[in-house]
């Protein structure tokens, strides 16, 4: 089913249909069909127009982060009643090559991780730091993201015993079921787990109903802002730019991700055993 899904989405992302829409176009010019391929080409240029300037990006992001403030985690809110841990949703990370001779995490994994140590630190300490995810290329190796990011935390001072690692999860459901199992045997006497959630702000809506979906409460920790937070119009505004398209991409790429997640769950398809990576 992962690879399926995998294989299934990228099909129905901007850059697949923007190919199909000139594909379509020109196999239309071939057979003569002018009027088709005209119409093909006019709407797959408005497609990729509209996806590339800054007031749709903005639309599409603000969607996605409009209830998330970025003073969501307050320390007051969380000290009378201390979650359990603070968890960081893996991001991505580049294994080394020739060359990148060393493995690095991506930019926002590095954002999501220094949020989290900032927050380990604000809280002194008091609560550890759960890592979880690995690569969500079904055709790649393991990254090993979880266990670069706790290298780089105790060079950074963090105890290695404060910062736990779940290797194993693909997606962020996989990874909700795979953290609810790790504070199943972390705190066994817990009947309801409560944790900080770090994650990209255009994340946090499906990486919310995810855990929620487990049974665990959170608190939000939002990093990685998109940086169109704030609409000011200007003539760049209607240029196109792969800024904008990527900020567009990624929102439609959430959306699609949390009806999937609605699919599945409704199909009783969402299964994954998460217990070697504990």
């Amino acid at each position: 089913m992962f690879v399926l899904l995998k294989m299934i989405k990228p099909l129905v992302l901007p850059p697949t249909l923007i190919f199909i829409g000139m594909g379509i176009a020109l196999v239309c010019l071939y057979r003569r069909r002018v009027r088709i391929a005209k119409y093909a080409l006019l709407g797959t240029l408005i497609f990729y127009y509209l996806l590339s300037i800054e007031p749709t990006a903005f639309i599409l992001t603000r969607s996605l982060v409009k209830d998330v403030s970025r003073s969501a985690i307050l320390i007051k809110t969380v000290a009378d009643n201390p979650p359990e841990a603070i968890v960081i949703l893996a991001g991505g990370a580049n294994p080394k090559d020739e060359a990148r001779l060393l493995s690095e995490l991506s930019g926002a994994s590095w954002r999501r991780l220094w949020r989290g140590l900032e927050l380990y630190r604000q809280l002194d300490g008091k609560m550890p730091i759960l890592y979880s995810g690995d690569s969500g290329d079904p055709f790649e190796p393991p990254s090993g993201e979880a266990l670069l990011a706790r290298q780089y935390a105790v060079a950074m001072g963090i105890p290695e015993e404060s910062f736990w690692v779940e290797t194993v999860s693909r997606t962020t459901a996989e990874s909700a079921v795979a953290i609810r199992r790790i504070l199943d045997k972390r705190f066994p006497d817990h009947a309801q787990h409560r944790v900080i959630l770090v994650t990209s702000a255009w994340h946090l809506p499906r990486a919310k109903k995810s855990l929620e979906r487990e049974g665990i409460e959170i608190t939000p920790a939002p990093a990685d802002f998109p940086t169109t937070m704030k609409l000011t119009l200007n003539p760049l505004s209607f240029v196109p730019s792969i800024e904008h398209f990527t900020l567009s991409y990624l929102a439609i790429h959430e959306w699609i991700g949390m009806g999937a997640y609605s699919v599945l769950d409704a199909l009783n398809l969402s299964s994954f055993d998460a217990e070697k990576g504990i």
